[in-house]
């Protein structure tokens, strides 16, 4: 009976932990569109969401039979095993997608929850019966076999039809399609609200009306309530469009993000709390029964219909489902993670170039390269007049993509993410209709990825990264199948063995992992901030831009390089690991923003009038000293973070004493270079010039002396050779640093003299 109380309180606590790991990952199937197309700001395009996630709730009863026979037959277990199922399931889920999480990658809950189910119920299985026993009792394997089919076929229909409609629309409406088009856009809007709508009414609501036909309550019947839909909003988006002068697009995506999420509630809500609830429900059932062992209590109650006539005639079911919809829609507001999401696969189908978090990997070089093959072959066979007229279609405007703030960056128009949304819908709509299971992460991704190739965002300067990310999030989703199954089997053979006491220690062991999780996340946001500071600065449209934000950028790099080599020698000096690996890691960020920020400038160097762009070319030269400066710090932090891992013998209390003088002398050159450039004094170069060589002077005299120290033994070899090492990378940071000041100094002389037209 302990087990059976420690269950209720566990279960409840995991249903909400679960929502809240759970949204945090499937959020971008709705959110996507809207935030990637910057329809409006981020806390408008998450209420209208929220609100859909609200009234989705209300409808999601009618899904939660999946948790009772989509995968397994709970009837077929007596209520202790059950319960050991679903505390094991649900635990491994909530590591698993905050896993997932805290990497930024989208996956599939509905594949984590079916295989987690599986992996939990063989182990129960056969720990029920060892003598021959008919899994398909207990588990519904034609089902399951279903479900992956038609995940597998979904991932490249979706995909196809992502990009073929997406071409056609280009090729209709192109880039340039502001105040234009409104009657082809009213067609496809109501086109796009009449898929929605059914993807609601057909999936979403069947459960909250009485019985599987919705339209009984309704004067339209089926098809014909359809056709009436398209016509209303036809008419609607026409008149908006002509007297208004409404985007209609605009409007297409905030309806379908209201849809989604409100679709997404109602049926996937059941991948959350449909094991909890079911859970509490047997609890509720077993307590009220004369029966007192739960070992012998049956689950034969548990069949498709009672939670629908239990849905809103019993209050505890019905906040359940009310603080359903709470938790969701605080999860979208406040959660770091479900950002970190959404943002990976914005990134991924967004039309600049610019950072990019993934690296190319041998096979997405591959499938660029053949693709590339078989392009030039069409486009070779293609006549002249077919293969102009394409890309006239797919012209886009040379205005700058991007601004300021990163709240406000547009990463594709309305046109594709209503694309985007409408594809998702009839896809998901149409394989409801013909009851074919589909994992609504998949389609919405895939369909996402297969717009941006049609769209060419995937261009030659950025396709290799950004199918790598593909690669590896389809590969994550694998892995997630994987990883539940096992996890589950593992923890009910565990709990079936260690009792409620096996489950309340991997119930804590499961909250210090969110916990230390989230710590690792904003750790994380913080360097990835650093990294694609390049990519949000403002476009670099003329040379009083340069001087003022572009010098500020440098001298925030520079204040930087000097904190990466204090890291590092302090680091070696106390042998502090975590201090050499945050320098490590601060230098490998640092390359990253440097490399982003001059390939801003590249892009936009042509938009510089001519007579500015050798004065630009100044500021390009502080550039290349600046990436030298952290190649210097990187080939510095990774021999010395090695040697201190590896546990070798420190530095000796000379080479200590050595050091510590010369981080003296190195912190005397840094403060000053960056005073005089933050006060713009260069006609003081020459005293930094005589710190700089009193510097290297020191350098100089600790190597001879060190020389000397080996003549006579003194120190070990491995030791000795870190210390030349810095020393020598110590005097190229000074090199490097007094030339990059020298570029900046020529850079505002000359910019300033009215030489190049100030």
């Amino acid at each position: 009976m302990l087990l059976i109380w420690i269950s209720v309180v566990l279960l409840s606590l995991l249903a909400v932990l679960h929502l809240v790991v759970g949204v945090s990952n499937d959020a971008v199937n709705f959110l996507n569109s809207a935030i990637g197309s910057r329809i409006s700001s981020r806390r408008i395009i998450l209420w209208v969401a929220g609100v859909g996630l609200m009234l989705g709730t209300f409808f999601s009863g009618g899904m939660m039979e999946v948790a009772r026979n989509g995968v397994i037959y709970p009837q077929s277990f007596f209520l202790s095993e059950l319960l050991v199922i679903i505390l094991a399931v649900s635990i491994v889920n909530v590591i698993l997608i905050d896993s997932y999480n805290t990497l930024g990658f989208p996956t599939s809950t509905t594949i984590a929850v079916i295989f987690s189910l599986i992996g939990g119920a063989l182990a129960m299985v056969i720990f029920k019966d060892t003598s021959e026993t008919d899994y398909t009792s207990f588990i519904n394997t034609n089902r399951t076999f279903l479900i992956f089919a038609g995940i597998l076929v979904s991932i490249f229909l979706a995909f196809i039809l992502g990009a073929v409609v997406q071409f056609v629309s280009r090729l209709i409406f192109t880039f340039r399609y502001k105040g234009r088009f409104v009657f082809f856009f009213a067609i496809a809007g109501a086109l796009a609200v009449t898929s929605i709508f059914f993807l609601i009414f057909k999936k979403g609501m069947g459960g909250f009306f009485p019985g599987d036909d919705f339209s009984a309550i309704l004067p339209f019947k089926g098809f014909d309530l359809l056709v009436f839909v398209f016509a209303v909003f036809t008419l609607i988006f026409l008149g908006l469009g002509v007297l208004f002068s409404i985007d209609i697009p605009r409007l297409v995506v905030f309806f379908g993000t209201f849809a989604l999420a409100l679709s997404f509630a109602a049926n996937d809500l059941v991948n959350f709390i449909g094991l909890p609830l079911t859970g509490i429900e047997s609890i509720k059932a077993f307590l009220n029964a004369p029966e007192t062992n739960p070992d012998l209590f049956g689950l034969s109650f548990l069949n498709n219909d009672w939670i629908r006539s239990h849905h809103f005639n019993d209050s505890v079911y019905t906040a359940f489902f009310v603080v359903a919809g709470i938790v969701m829609m605080l999860t979208i507001f406040y959660s770091k993670k479900s950002r970190s999401v959404t943002e990976t696969e914005v990134y991924l189908g967004r039309q600049a170039t610019g950072y990019e978090r993934f690296e190319p990997s041998p096979l997405s070089r591959m499938m660029v390269r053949y693709f590339l093959i078989f392009y030039h072959k069409v486009d070779n066979v293609l006549p002249a007049p077919v293969s102009n007229f394409i890309s006239s279609r797919f012209k886009r405007s040379d205005s700058p993509e991007r601004i300021t703030k990163s709240e406000d960056v547009v990463y594709f128009d309305t046109i594709r993410a209503s694309v985007n949304l409408v594809v998702a819908s009839l896809l998901i709509s149409i394989g409801t209709y013909l009851r074919f299971p589909l994992s609504t992460t998949f389609v919405v991704f895939m369909v996402s990825m297969g717009t941006s190739l049609a769209d060419q965002a995937w261009g030659r300067e950025s396709a290799v990264y950004r199918i790598s990310g593909v690669l590896s999030i389809l590969g994550g989703w694998f892995v997630t199948a994987i990883l539940g199954f096992l996890g589950s089997f593992i923890l009910t053979i565990l709990f079936w063995w260690g009792g409620w006491v096996m489950v309340v220690i991997f119930f804590v062991l499961m909250v210090l992992f969110l916990w230390r999780t989230t710590v690792t996340h904003n750790r994380k946001i913080e360097q990835e901030k650093q990294e694609k500071q390049g990519f949000y600065t403002e476009a670099v449209e003329s040379i009083e831009w340069l001087r003022e934000a572009g010098s500020e950028k440098l001298r925030k790099e520079l204040l930087e390089v000097s904190k990466i080599y204090f890291l590092v020698i302090h680091g070696l000096m106390d042998e502090n690991i975590q201090q050499v690996r945050e320098a490590a890691e601060k230098s490998r960020v640092l390359q990253q923003s440097v490399k982003s920020f001059k390939g801003e400038l590249f892009r936009a160097y042509s938009k510089l009038p001519e007579e500015s762009q050798d004065a630009g070319h100044l500021f390009v030269q502080a550039l290349d000293y600046l990436n030298e400066l952290s190649n210097t710090l990187n080939i510095m932090a990774l021999p010395v973070y090695t040697h201190i891992e590896n546990q070798h013998k420190g530095l000796t209390s000379s080479q200590n004493e050595d050091v510590a003088l010369l981080l003296d002398e190195m912190a005397s050159f840094f403060n000053y270079m960056i005073h005089l450039e933050k006060e713009k004094r260069f006609e003081n170069m020459a005293e930094l010039k005589r710190r700089q060589n009193r510097a290297m002077d020191l350098i100089e005299d600790f190597r001879l002396t060190q020389i000397r120290r080996i003549r006579a033994g003194e120190g070990k070899t491995r030791v000795n050779v870190i210390y030349m090492e810095l020393l020598g990378e110590t005097k190229n940071l000074l090199i490097y640093s007094y030339n990059l000041f020298q570029a900046l100094r020529d850079f505002h002389l000359q910019t300033r003299s009215g030489k190049f037209g100030f």
